[in-house]
């Protein structure tokens, strides 16, 4: 069996010079990838844009025939991420008022209201909610809607004015944002 390969007992010089010359490689791999994560790591912004509504709450104050509301002494841990005075295709000839907000809690809340008679006005905001029951008396002259996916909704139609407060937060969020809405209320600054 002359082919037959048998250890010699000396130690191979090589062996520890490849698997050095491996190490070596791995460390400067890695220092380079180091390199360019430090160099183009940027911290994340907030992904939520905060706006300020005031502007859109005056000039829908100032252009529209009945009392547009604003929850008074909002926490500053409300954030406003959205606000419009417009006529959209479901409210035309009306604009509607809208604004948005993210909760302390991370939900999504909306306030919207428009003097439309547009049926699907109502269906838009609440997610294309559905009349629910509401324990007597506990609301006034608000109604609840739910949605297939989630939406909550208090809607009230008064004169002729629709005003929806809906969004992903629980209930009691909802009905102390419609407790706190009045014509005089304005945003924190």
């Amino acid at each position: 069996m002359s082919g037959d390969l048998r250890p010699t007992g000396r130690p191979n010089a090589r062996l520890f010079h490849t698997v050095r010359d491996m190490v070596i490689s791995l460390a400067v791999v890695l220092g380079g990838i180091g390199v360019v994560m430090l160099v183009t790591l940027r911290p994340q912004p907030d992904p939520v844009r905060v706006v300020d509504p005031t502007p859109v709450v005056v000039q829908a104050r100032a252009e529209a025939d009945y009392p547009v509301v604003y929850p008074a002494d909002l926490d500053a841990d409300w954030r406003p991420t959205s606000a419009r005075w417009q006529i959209s295709k479901l409210t035309s000839p009306e604009p509607a008022f809208h604004v948005g907000y993210v909760t302390p809690d991370g939900d999504y809340v909306q306030l919207g209201q428009s003097a439309t008679l547009s049926e699907g006005y109502v269906g838009s905001q609440t997610g294309a909610g559905q009349p629910v029951d509401s324990p007597a008396g506990s609301l006034g002259e608000w109604q609840r809607y739910e949605s297939a996916a989630g939406t909550r909704s208090l809607v009230r139609i008064d004169g002729g004015v629709t005003t929806i407060v809906s969004g992903t937060a629980p209930w009691e969020v909802l009905v102390d944002l419609t407790e706190r809405l009045s014509p005089t209320g304005l945003p924190r600054q």
